[in-house]
């Protein structure tokens, strides 16, 4: 800047310092560009005065330009949700493919074909992996875009959602994040007392105000106000809505739709608040109108105290500036002996020593050392809170003096011809830039939960300081309090406080020692200052909000940064995950966050955090009941290897539960709710998996062993109901027989048990076939019911010293079914094999059906989450009506090689198993829950061994 007339920026978009800065030809901050008062940047704007310049940079060499190639550099980590889903993958794909090569090896050493062994091989593999879980990702994570999208949160990345939930510092702007980026009055001073500046129409006229709008001094100094101040109520439509006039040719269709545009503007503004509506104007001004426009119509107060006109037809008045720091106003005045009034609004200090006498209560009374002090000490109190202070005062001119029509000489200060001494003082008015409304509260929540919340804003330390109080973020007396209160230094009080305020340049200072250290090295100073638990970070650039963030990211933090500015884009794209403001953010910083709050609601983030902690509890829950299930699936081939009974499980029936019966169980977690203490535990540390040793023994060794039982018990009911004993079924898989020939019956009185294929050679263990077809000796085809018409009690035979006996235990057959695939009774036959693997499967659905209920919850008993979950209730209807339709429609039978069994068989024996499971679970929710603790808030051995 090489010519400045009052000039004044709004630089906020860069700094986030909502005031307006003087632009002067001084270079007074040689070292930092920011701070200097003779540099005017692209993007900024210009909100008074005028000025000339020389550009001096261009493109990527201004600071916007470097802020976007900052932004455009930062690096970008992957999200914690990817990394847990990849290491889970990993682990399931190991695990699957060794146990598949395992036991395809086995199957050769025992005896099997290769197909067999394939077969088996594949079954393994497909019983390890979760095929839910895919889906369940998808779902869930889109689920909570659209619930948050309700809220006014959109979500760019879906992984984004669950980072939000792993969060455990937040860094946060402070203009338009935690504020409402809109100056407000806080705070009045008249009468002697300091009040709070609560607005008439946001709370509402049943709300306790602290001051009297009926009392003579409040009406005094909002007169003053409103008459010193130039900004109005903007009722213009916006220049969009007069889009639409440019397609019509018609003048007089123009001139009638304008009106009708006008029109539809001015209805539009009734429904707006006063502070929400648009203004023209100074932000100190603009506040002060918003404050007193629902007391009285501005209007009104300055039609009734107009501005004096003088025979020039110039106005008696004097414009603030930066030299003298007041405006002076005379309006016409009515008053004992006066004709007119001179008004005075500007920086307090200035106004109060033009003061000898103030108002209290109406009456006009000698400024004495008691006025003194208040004044001081009120003034001091305001200045700390970060506010932004105006003084007021008048002075009735005498008409002896200044009779009506006198002309009044306001070319400048040095001219005017009215005393500026012996005024009256009126009051004090202070001003800031207010937290939004629940800010407060969402901040408490964040802390409640864990979450650390640190400010990082371009403002000045003090104002920084002040709304972090207010808001929460800091609540013990900062490093600079203590300082002061027991006068020591501040590096002293920094070791001791809990809250410390870090200005740019200290952070510039602990750059500047990093230089020349090794990277393991770097970085301590704010390593320290980040381990407090109360933390402003004021006056800071836009690269060094990035190393703010690297740093939390260094000390183990997931890191969420909000901003609207241009400023915080890097920030926002360095995080873990980024947030910017839908209304007042900067496109640049929407383009660089992963999620955006549409309202500009704070509060929205807590709602997010929530949302991710419960899709990182529903993905667990999903992996555990796809894994409890697994165990089930995989058991089966294991006991067919080891013990050679006939297969419970078929390779079909194993996919018909992945990716049947268990598939929308699995993908009604995404429904679940949150658990009730979901918000006041801690975030999950970076070394907390989703899938743990805990969760694995709990899904494999607990629920998954409990849910093995559940599906063998029916299997073995029902090879005993079919004539199968228990023990007698074991190694039958391994065991050679003689195929009869067609026509043969069992009969227990005949030498060769009605078996007329198979005699006995002297010396020989192992009948022959009688017809001499080699392949008729063999092990009966239990899988692919090549031999569902042969009797097994006269297959299954045996040499012992040249006479035929039975190589397998029988008893009588206790339910008298026909298949209705062969036609034939079940007893003894292969066919018992489909009809005990369907009771095996249909037992899985009801231990599934029990298992969803309990996987509820993880810590609270089920009885408090109830079953609101539609959604579990449809999916667990859907796999019984699956089940029931894969046990009584014939064309399900010949597909899966499911059987119509009794109602007995559809797994009833295994409902014991199943209810142990859930009376399991809650006693060991019990335990964790009351179970003595070593102290308060620490983990008890239950908990710590058992809590997945």
């Amino acid at each position: 800047i090489i010519q400045s007339k009052e000039m004044k920026v709004d630089n906020s978009s860069l700094t986030g310092e909502s005031d307006p800065l003087l632009r002067t030809i001084e270079c007074t901050h040689p070292d930092n560009p920011l701070e200097t008062g003779n540099l005017a940047f692209f993007g900024t704007l210009c909100k008074e005065g005028e000025g000339v310049g020389i550009v001096i940079n261009i493109g990527d060499s201004t600071v916007i330009g470097q802020i976007a190639n900052l932004a455009a550099t930062a690096s970008t980590d992957v999200s914690p949700l990817r990394k847990e889903l990849d290491r889970f993958i990993s682990y399931v794909t190991y695990i699957s493919l060794f146990l598949g090569i395992l036991f395809f090896c086995l199957g050769f050493i025992i005896g099997y074909n290769a197909l067999t062994n394939f077969i088996f091989a594949i079954g393994i593999c497909v019983a390890n992996v979760p095929e839910a879980l895919l889906a369940t990702v998808t779902i869930a994570l889109t689920l909570t875009a659209k619930k948050l999208a309700t809220r006014k949160v959109l979500v760019r990345n879906l992984e984004s959602v669950e980072t939000l939930g792993s969060t455990t510092c937040i860094c946060s702007d402070k203009t338009g994040t935690l504020t409402q980026n809109i100056m407000t009055v806080q705070h009045l001073w008249f009468d002697d007392k300091l009040i709070r500046g609560d607005n008439k129409q946001l709370k509402g006229p049943n709300f306790s105000y602290e001051y009297d709008t009926e009392s003579v001094g409040f009406r005094y100094l909002q007169e003053c106000a409103v008459v010193c101040s130039e900004a109005f109520f903007n009722n213009a439509p916006p220049e969009s809505m007069y889009e639409r006039l440019k397609k019509i040719t018609d003048e007089h269709q123009k001139e009638a739709e304008k009106k009708k545009i006008e029109e539809e503007y001015a209805a539009h503004l009734k429904d707006i608040q006063w502070i929400r509506r648009p203004t023209v104007g100074d932000a100190s001004e603009t506040a002060l109108i918003k404050f007193f426009q629902p007391i009285e119509e501005i209007t009104t107060i300055r039609k009734r105290y107009p501005i004096k006109i003088n025979s020039d037809h110039s106005e008696s008045k004097i414009a603030f500036n930066s030299v003298n720091k007041f405006a002076i106003y005379i309006v016409e005045y009515k008053h004992t002996n006066s004709e007119y009034c001179l008004y005075i609004k500007g920086a307090p200090e200035r106004v109060w020593k033009m003061c000898d006498k103030i108002y209290d209560k109406g009456q006009m009374k000698t400024i004495d050392d008691h006025w003194r002090k208040q004044y001081d000490n009120v003034n001091l109190k305001l200045a700390k809170g970060g506010e932004r202070v105006l003084g007021f005062a008048k002075y009735h001119l005498p008409s002896s003096e200044y009779p009506k029509g006198f002309d009044f000489n306001c070319m400048n200060v040095e001219r005017i011809n009215v005393p500026l001494k012996g005024l009256a003082f009126l009051g004090l008015i202070s001003l800031i830039d207010p937290p939004r409304d629940n800010v407060p509260f969402s901040v408490l929540k964040c802390k409640a939960a864990g979450i650390k919340v640190i400010m990082v804003t371009g403002d000045q330390p003090v104002t920084a300081a002040a709304i972090a109080k207010q808001v929460n973020i800091i609540s013990d007396p900062t490093a600079l309090d203590i300082a002061e209160q027991e006068g020591i230094t501040v590096e002293q009080a920094m070791k001791r406080a809990n809250a410390i305020v870090i200005h740019g340049d200290q952070l510039a200072a602990a750059m500047r020692e990093d230089e020349g250290l090794p990277e393991s090295e770097r970085g301590r100073k704010l390593a320290q200052w980040l381990q407090k638990p109360q933390i402003v970070f004021a006056r800071t650039s836009p690269a060094q909000k990035l190393i703010i963030v690297a740093g939390c990211q260094k000390l183990g933090h997931v890191v969420a940064v909000t901003g609207d500015g241009v400023n915080d884009s890097p920030a926002i794209k360095k995080a873990d995950i980024g947030i910017a403001m839908g209304i007042t953010g900067s496109d640049v910083a929407k383009d660089a966050a992963d999620m955006v709050l549409l309202s500009d609601d704070f509060s929205a983030i807590i709602i997010g955090v929530e949302e991710g902690r419960k899709i990182f509890d529903n993905f667990k829950k999903t992996i555990i009941y796809c894994l409890s299930s697994n165990i089930a699936e995989m058991l089966p081939f294991v006991a067919f290897v080891v013990f050679q009974f006939p297969l419970p499980l078929s390779s079909v029936l194993v996919l018909c539960i992945d990716i049947g019966t268990d598939m929308l169980p699995s993908v009604s977690f995404c429904y679940e709710d949150g658990e009730l203490d979901i918000m006041t535990r801690n975030p999950r540390q970076k070394h907390d998996h989703m899938v743990t040793g805990r969760l694995l023994v709990f899904s494999y060794c607990q629920n998954g062993m409990l849910l093995s039982f559940c599906g063998f018990l029916p299997y073995f009911a029902v090879m005993y109901d079919f004539g199968f004993s228990f023990w007698g079924i074991f190694y039958t898989a391994q065991i050679k027989g003689v195929k009869p020939l067609e026509g043969d019956q069992f009969d227990e009185t005949l030498p060769n048990f009605g078996n007329s294929n198979a005699r006995c050679l002297p010396g020989s263990s192992t009948p022959i076939a009688v017809n001499g077809v080699a392949d008729d000796v063999r092990v009966p085809d239990w899988l692919y019911l090549q031999d569902k018409y042969e009797d097994l009690r006269m297959f299954y035979l045996k040499c012992e010293n040249g006479i035929l006996k039975r190589n397998i235990e029988t008893i009588a057959c206790r339910v008298p079914q026909i298949s209705q695939i062969s036609g034939l009774p079940v007893c003894y036959t292969t066919e018992t094999l489909k009809y005990a693997q369907s009771a095996f499967f249909y037992g899985c659905v009801w231990g599934q059906a029990i298992n969803c209920n309990l996987l509820k919850t993880r810590f609270v008993s089920i009885k408090y989450q109830g079953l609101n979950n539609l959604f579990m209730v449809f999916g667990m209807h859907f796999e019984i009506c699956l089940f029931l339709l894969s046990a009584y429609c014939y064309p399900f039978n010949l597909v899966l090689g499911t059987r119509d069994v009794v109602w007995y068989h559809l797994g009833i024996h295994g409902l014991p198993f199943a209810i142990l499971m859930m009376i399991h679970d809650e006693i060991r929710k019990y335990l964790i829950r009351e179970f003595p603790r070593p102290a308060p808030y620490k983990a008890n051995w239950l908990e710590r061994n058992s809590l997945w």
